[in-house]
């Protein structure tokens, strides 16, 4: 191996992303290393300001309308549903009372009424798995 070809690989290593070479070429043996620059750091998420509301303390539940008759209250999240008094068959319910509660991920998070009116139905039992979307009480216009 000439010397001109032992220039020709340190510049092709220099251009490459390798680290190391190693040719051998009859009795000769040119051996060629260089450390790898660090790799980028992955780019930061960027924040995203959320639309501001007022905060009642609870997660709002999603609730879909029945026409005239009332509504049904929905969970906003998988967890374990637990009901309070106030939502027991019979209950008066104002915007915003709490319902319940859904555990998730040890955590308790309050479910509140985004209907107003009474509880004609309780379609979950306390201590029951529920999905995102899942019915969990019928209510009747007062």
């Amino acid at each position: 191996m000439n010397l001109i070809e032992i220039e020709e690989l340190v510049k092709i290593v220099r251009d490459a992303r390798v680290s190391e070479l190693k040719l051998t070429v009859g009795d000769s043996t040119v051996k060629l290393k260089k450390p790898l620059p660090p790799a980028k750091p992955a780019p930061k998420p960027r924040k995203v300001a959320a639309p501001s509301k007022p905060d009642t303390g609870a997660a709002p539940a999603t609730v879909e309308t029945l026409d005239d008759e009332g509504c049904f209250i929905c969970a906003p999240m998988v967890g374990i549903f637990r009901s309070t008094d106030i939502a027991a068959v019979g209950g008066n319910l104002k915007l915003g009372t709490k319902v319940g509660v859904i555990e998730s991920m040890k955590l308790m998070n309050d479910v509140a009424a985004d209907c107003e009116g009474v509880v004609a139905e309780a379609l979950v039992d306390d201590d029951m798995p529920v999905e995102y979307g899942q019915k969990l009480f019928r209510v009747q216009k007062a």
